[in-house]
């Protein structure tokens, strides 16, 4: 999953990229210069849900609040980094296709919501 989203231009990728635990990655959502900053994790958190896509916004220990990650924080991530970051996590069930599925619809909601609707991205 990481491979499919670190070229991402909507996404950063948060954290050593060597250096990781195998089955979680996080990023920060990444705006370009065009556009307004404002889509945070928690609004992907939501869109990804709708699409049965379960997502994490800032770090385990504080799901559910709308505080920036103090994880990204202590990292030396600014704030706005903090806010816009989401962690995904693969279980043992988790297949290759679930993970495709995953990388292009996180694509497709980004690009609606940042704007660039008419970015197209096939499994």
């Amino acid at each position: 999953l990481f491979d499919l989203l670190a070229d991402s231009p909507y996404l950063t990728p948060t954290g050593d990229r060597l250096h990781r635990l195998p089955h979680h990655v996080s990023f920060s959502v990444t705006h370009p210069p065009e556009t307004e900053e404002g889509v945070t994790g928690k609004t992907l958190v939501r869109q990804l849900n709708l699409a049965g896509i379960a997502i994490s916004a800032g770090s385990a220990c504080s799901s559910g609040k709308l505080n920036p990650s103090p994880v990204l924080l202590a990292m030396g991530y600014p704030e706005s980094a903090a806010l816009a970051g989401i962690r995904l996590t693969l279980g043992r069930d988790t297949t290759e296709a679930d993970v495709d599925w995953t990388a292009m619809v996180l694509q497709q909601v980004l690009a609606r919501l940042i704007g660039h609707s008419s970015l197209v991205l096939t499994p």
